[in-house]
């Protein structure tokens, strides 16, 4: 009998999208660095909010490969998920972290060729404890680790940075992977669809544009003219 699924996929889901907001950042943050809390969970936060480099990425990361002249974090391709070599770029708030730790390996483990060590000089494993502890602390609830990751993403898209940057810095194979936050900057499509009327107006079309509550209480009026009801906005 001919299988009728032969075929067939089912569609892939878009993929989880979580991010935090930047008080409740600041909450995290504070949580980290509480007295209870390990000293290197802090700046593991800052550093993947500041350069989106992936857990493996942060916590296996050597001071032979963050390069100070040129401000940037070097990745091979034995480093990284998709097996492609990147350069990661540092902001101020990325190199004051990188101080911090540098500060904290001269003062206990000056040998210690790890940018995320205990004093003892050996690697840091895991933050996944720690900062499930300083999440529950701050009130924050279904965040992980690498939502933090996420967050980077969120937060250039919403600032305007197109996808393709977006996507160079956090390493995805495709913009396909980047796409996921499109939906957080909706005034670059208003943009898109603003030149649509620029088009029209070349050629002699009516233009209907809407500015302010004047202009958009004659357009409610004409809607109702034509017996449409104004839709309900999904919640």
């Amino acid at each position: 009998i001919p299988n009728p699924a032969q075929g067939r996929r089912l569609k892939e889901p878009e993929g989880r999208v979580r991010y935090l907001e930047p008080d409740e950042i600041t909450r995290l943050i504070s949580a980290a660095e509480s007295d209870r809390r390990p000293k290197h969970l802090s700046d593991f936060i800052r550093l993947a909010l500041n350069t989106g480099c992936r857990r493996g990425e942060l916590l296996k990361l050597e001071w032979s490969r963050v390069d100070l002249k040129r401000n940037l974090i070097h990745l091979d391709g034995s480093h990284t998920k998709t097996g492609r070599r990147r350069s990661v770029p540092l902001n101020s708030m990325a190199l004051e972290v990188l101080s911090s730790r540098a500060r904290f390996r001269e003062k206990y483990c000056p040998d210690n060729p790890w940018v995320f060590a205990h004093k003892d000089g050996k690697r840091i494993q895991s933050v996944k404890k720690s900062f499930a502890s300083a999440c529950r602390k701050a009130g924050i609830t279904n965040f992980r680790v690498h939502d933090l990751r996420h967050t980077c993403a969120a937060w250039l898209v919403s600032a305007g940075v197109p996808l393709p940057e977006v996507r160079d810095l956090l390493g995805h194979s495709t913009v396909r992977m980047t796409e996921r936050y499109a939906h957080l900057a909706p005034e670059n499509v208003r943009a898109a669809v603003a030149r649509l009327e620029n088009m029209q107006s070349r050629f002699g079309h009516a233009k209907v544009v809407v500015e302010g509550e004047a202009s958009s209480n004659s357009l409610k009026e004409l809607v109702r003219g034509a017996g449409i009801e104004p839709a309900t906005p999904a919640v």
